[in-house]
């Protein structure tokens, strides 16, 4: 008769009163209960997403001003690169390119995706005045300086690795003793094809959202032909079995534009 009354008379008691007797029943009892919140199922590798599915954290075209020329491309399947296969590394009797201080022939993997590298996604930006077809540069030429640049461009490549971190500390480390170096490129046949100097300054070492980052600017300086030199900003971001690359031979507002949209990325990549 009491509950019927408290209930009848001030609506709210009675949740009150069954709430304090379940209580008082499961302390009697020696029960008790812990409230354990469910933990959030850890975010898969984006290895396991299509190049299709990366492409997407890519910047759309308004993302840059509209006299920019803008493109897409990447292969629709990806296919690993073994891991044996290193095109750097000097056939007998002919050498490719030849570093000093010798300590710096073995290039880190950062500066060659000949092995254990699965090229996912490509976006690139450009300003150029007229059509340009740039040739195919080999897998280490961010390392020899084999690049043939028409800037100001800029392009974002999704590199699919399975120690991106890893990859990364490594080449800090070989920056260590190799921040400045002396390359000589020589042709298929052993022909001598050039020289140069090589500069690389570490502008920072970390990125909000990535697992390891890194970002420098390399400076390639063609002994006695000034015109093949470059000069360009290049940053690496690893992120859960991908590394962004973003290079950019742009300089001032255009330069931090592009590198604005490479954080983007960064972060739509997270969301994945």
């Amino acid at each position: 008769m009491g509950f019927a009354t408290a209930a009848g008379t001030h609506g709210q008691a009675w949740p009150r009163v069954v709430g304090a007797a379940a209580l008082a029943a499961l302390g009697a009892c020696g029960v008790v209960v812990l409230l354990i919140p469910t933990r959030s199922k850890a975010p898969s590798s984006l290895a396991s997403r299509s190049n299709w599915a990366l492409a997407g954290a890519l910047p759309p075209g308004r993302d840059f001003p509209a006299d920019w020329g803008y493109g897409v491309s990447g292969p629709l399947r990806r296919t690993p690169t073994p891991d044996n296969v290193v095109p750097s590394t000097p056939q007998p009797g002919i050498p490719r390119a030849v570093y000093a201080p010798a300590a710096c022939t073995n290039i880190p993997r950062m500066l060659d995706y000949a092995g254990g590298a699965s090229m996912g996604p490509t976006m690139s930006v450009d300003r150029y005045t007229e059509l340009q077809a740039n040739s195919a540069a080999l897998m280490d030429s961010e390392a020899t300086g084999e690049i043939e640049e028409h800037g100001p461009r800029a392009s974002m490549t999704i590199w699919v690795v399975s120690d991106g971190p890893t990859r990364i500390a490594n080449y800090v480390d070989w920056l260590g003793h190799c921040g400045s170096y002396h390359v000589t490129n020589y042709d298929g046949k052993g022909g001598f094809k050039n020289e140069r100097t090589v500069k690389t300054v570490v502008e920072a070492r970390s990125a909000d959202g990535a697992d390891s980052a890194v970002t420098v600017t390399r400076t390639f300086t063609t002994i006695g032909n000034p015109a093949q030199s470059a000069t360009y900003r290049v940053s690496y971001y690893a992120l859960r079995g991908v590394i962004l690359e973003c290079q950019i031979f742009m300089d001032g507002p255009d330069r931090d534009l592009v590198q604005k949209r490479a954080v983007q990325t960064l972060q739509r990549l997270g969301t994945l």
